[in-house]
């Protein structure tokens, strides 16, 4: 008896664990307790920051901010299928260079901000397509000059400069007599070289980077900046320069080990640098020998919403209300990443940073990247013009030439209907 009164207990708890579960299982299921939801995804480091900004806004709407973890590229690429399919999160981080085209695509929700004034002209236009807005700029970023302070004393100010350098006997580099590692910069890289074209005058699409049709990259300047980059791989730099494929670990891995004074880079490189206990500082690039500035492409990310979210109204206000002074300013005490906003831009500029100081500088002279579609084939076509010349395969204008006739009909092949 005693053994069937326990059984019956048991059984009984059991069947009330059971209906708990089910009405905790239910509730949860079960809209949130009748709020709205809204998606927010965002790679795994940016996580805490969500987390951090997410209550604010859940009290204000009345709204559940449910966060999922992607890699930004991932979730981009995806959302051509996932948007129609109903699997996309409603707001998401997007780089500049894909908003454009997933704008004109159809798959990003059209936003009227309300605080333009937030941001400068140049981060308008870089969530800007066709005229239409389709997303809040959160962040900005652009190439910098790194320096070795134990090496100098202060960053090189002109490229003179950094020519000269290239005589100091510290530098040499050890494996090919006459060549050093003074000042290293990948510039068989587009991303990289487009700096240096863009000070001599060269130019992709146009002034304000939509027209397609307009490609300066082989007018005069252009060329001038190919010929001047020929200079630093015949002249200076080791022939494992022109390797596009490895020149960037050998530029890490020679200026970590203190064997360059001055390397070209973007923010990215700093928590390598710091990691590896390297005194280093961060200034603006020097000024070209034609005394113009180094003008690298400015890129960075924003806030975007998608086409397909059921909750348009308040994606838009997420959107907002994410990259606004205060919490645009505590995305850059969370991650350095150099705020959009001008307000917290300004107020990150005062810290004391040398590397937000850096980026803050070299933005003015940046040239916003074209988030136009076409741009995929620029990537592609120039992506040899550079190294064609400093091998000594062709010319400085017919690797110029070449370039931009490839990009050209690629485009026509493409996008011109």
């Amino acid at each position: 008896m005693q053994h069937l009164k326990k059984g019956i207990l048991v059984l009984l708890a059991s069947v009330l664990l059971f209906g708990l579960a089910a009405c905790s299982s239910s509730k949860e299921t079960g809209g949130n307790g009748g709020k709205k939801v809204l998606t927010v995804s965002v790679e795994e480091v940016y996580k805490p920051y969500v987390e951090s900004i997410k209550e604010g806004f859940e009290k204000e709407n009345d709204v559940t901010v449910k966060i999922v973890e992607k890699p930004m590229f991932d979730q981009l690429e995806a959302l051509p299928l996932d948007g129609p399919a109903g699997n996309a999160p409603d707001v998401m981080l997007a780089a500049y260079d894909r908003i454009g085209g997933l704008g004109q695509q159809g798959h990003l929700l059209e936003v009227k901000p309300s605080e333009t004034k937030s941001f400068g002209d140049k981060e308008m236009q870089q969530v800007t397509v066709d005229g239409k807005v389709y997303g809040i700029p959160l962040v900005i970023e652009t190439l910098v000059l790194y320096y070795n302070k134990d090496l100098l004393k202060a960053p090189p100010k002109t490229f003179n400069e950094l020519e000269d350098l290239t005589k100091d006997k510290r530098f040499a580099f050890s494996s090919e007599k006459g060549k050093s590692t003074a000042f290293l910069a990948k510039w068989t890289d587009f991303y990289m070289s487009y700096g240096l074209m863009a000070g001599y005058g060269g130019y992709v699409f146009g002034a304000d980077g939509t027209d397609s049709g307009d490609i300066g990259l082989n007018n005069k300047g252009a060329v001038e900046a190919v010929e001047y980059a020929e200079k630093w791989f015949s002249e200076y730099w080791p022939k494992g320069m022109q390797d596009n494929t490895s020149a960037d670990d050998f530029i890490q891995q020679t200026f970590m080990d203190g064997k360059a004074a001055a390397v070209i880079g973007g923010p990215w490189s700093a928590s390598n640098y710091k990691e590896a206990g390297l005194n280093y500082g961060a200034a603006k690039i020097p000024t070209l020998p034609n005394g113009k500035e180094y003008a690298p492409f400015a890129g960075g990310k924003g806030w975007v919403a998608s086409k397909y979210t059921k909750e348009a109204e308040l994606a838009e206000k997420w959107l907002q209300y994410a990259a606004n002074d205060e919490n645009a300013y505590r995305f850059y005490e969370d991650t350095n990443e150099v705020p959009a906003n001008l307000a917290a831009r300004k107020k990150a500029g005062e810290q004391k940073s040398e590397l937000t100081s850096a980026v803050i500088t070299q933005y003015e002279t940046a040239t916003p990247t074209p988030n136009i579609p076409e741009m995929a084939e620029v990537w592609t076509g120039a992506e040899s013009l550079i190294f064609d010349a400093a091998a000594g395969k062709k010319s400085a204008q017919q690797s110029a030439d070449d370039a931009v006739r490839v990009i050209k009909e690629n485009i026509k092949e493409k996008y011109v209907k």
